[in-house]
């Protein structure tokens, strides 16, 4: 049987040179660490299971003392941002902001009431501190007009321009917005200090949530694409040899495999689908963040695939999008699931910090870079591979 992946990476953040060559290397890594006397290498190639749709696929082989080689794994990438990005990343960050502004205060009323309900609901607090965090940040550029302001005139320009407001019938007091912008300027500066990432952490940011907000409200974008994944996994079953697939997602490709084997409208995923698939992992899962502003995205879903998948979730209480599946923010066994489908998680935690929350932590986004610290840049660095590995070996899956 050919134990065949589809690795499913994020958004935003969560994809800077990133790719299924690098997870497919630390891969190879931990299996290298771990093993003695094999070599492990790879071999990359690119398929089209479209005529307008490709795949980078990685292979990695074993090869003993004596020469003979044997295939141990082969992953298939999925790409699918250029439907979800491609007309947002043409905006200036200036209108990104205000996208991202708007679509949290439009979602202030379902984090209001997440607080305060117990319905279900595991970290409230901790998902207000994500929505927070989102805030500020999009409040900090937006901000940063009247500071433009403030630094741009001085007392004779804005009394100037003050009356020739007056003269077109407004009567706007200039000097205010210029004090305003005093505070504000010093606001700013405050986050850009902190966090001199902040323009890009700002951009995907502003990226991924609007995205995923557009997938979610945007049935025609979510079809296109779980059919594009319905397509490549059709694609495997006809050209790997008795294959056996795991789904490999971080970040919002969590959110596309769970989509893919846990539709919507009690419709059920493709015979293949549910004849091959047999392990779902997850890494820095969204679930819970997706839930409190979206409470009804995960109604009604069909779970028919509860019985045969085995789902590892990988997560660090240090982030602030992963979710735990539990009813707090410490790491121990999944509590809960996906509304009322009744598989849990197997819960790995992967920590590689201790600090805790604070204002330090919070001014410098500290929580939400977390976000991204499941691997190292560099494949050679440590990664969740490590504590991932050997839980797939216990149970055959590698």
């Amino acid at each position: 049987m050919a134990k065949t992946g589809i690795y499913i990476t994020g958004l935003g953040q969560s994809i800077h040179n990133e790719t299924v060559e690098k997870y497919t290397e630390r891969l190879r890594n931990e299996l290298s660490f771990t093993k003695t006397g094999i070599n492990y290498f790879l071999k990359t190639e690119k398929i089209f299971y479209q005529p307008d749709k490709d795949s980078t696929v990685v292979s990695l082989f074993k090869k003993d003392k004596n020469g003979n080689e044997e295939l141990v794994y082969k992953i298939y990438d999925f790409q699918y941002h250029k439907i979800l990005t491609e007309k947002f990343e043409h905006y200036n960050i200036f209108i990104k902001n205000l996208i991202l502004f708007s679509l949290i205060i439009k979602k202030t009323p379902h984090i209001i009431l997440r607080i305060f309900s117990k319905n279900g609901f595991s970290r409230p607090y901790q998902t207000t501190y994500a929505f927070s965090i989102l805030l500020v940040i999009s409040l900090c550029v937006l901000f940063l007009i009247p500071a433009c302001i403030d630094l741009m005139t001085n007392e004779s320009i804005i009394k100037n321009i003050s009356k020739l407001l007056y003269h077109f019938g407004y009567d706007i007091d200039i000097e205010k917005i210029q004090d305003v912008g005093k505070y504000v300027l010093s606001i700013t500066t405050l986050i850009l200090l902190f966090a001199p990432q902040s323009k890009t952490i700002i951009t995907s940011l502003a990226t991924e949530f609007s995205c995923v907000d557009n997938y979610i409200m945007n049935g025609g974008q979510s079809q296109i694409m779980l059919g594009n994944l319905d397509s490549l996994v059709e694609y495997i079953a006809e050209n790997e040899p008795d294959p056996e697939i795991h789904f490999h997602c971080y970040s919002f490709g969590s959110i596309l495999a769970m989509d893919l084997l846990f539709p919507v409208a009690q419709i059920p995923p493709s015979d293949n689908i549910q004849k091959l698939t047999k392990l779902l992992i997850t890494t820095g899962n969204p679930f819970e963040f997706i839930n409190a502003y979206y409470p009804s995205f995960y109604d009604n879903r069909y779970p028919i695939m509860k019985d045969t998948l085995k789902w590892m979730n990988i997560y660090s209480t240090s982030d602030v999008f992963a979710t735990n599946f539990r009813k707090d923010d410490k790491h121990g066994e999944a509590e809960f699931s996906i509304k009322d489908i009744e598989l849990l998680p197997e819960n790995i935690n992967y920590e590689i910090t201790s600090a805790k929350k604070g204002v330090f932590a919070f001014f410098s986004l500290n929580s939400i870079r977390m976000h991204k610290c499941y691997w190292d840049q560099n494949t050679i660095g440590q990664s969740c591979i490590k504590v991932l590995l050997p839980k797939m070996r216990n149970k055959n899956f590698i």
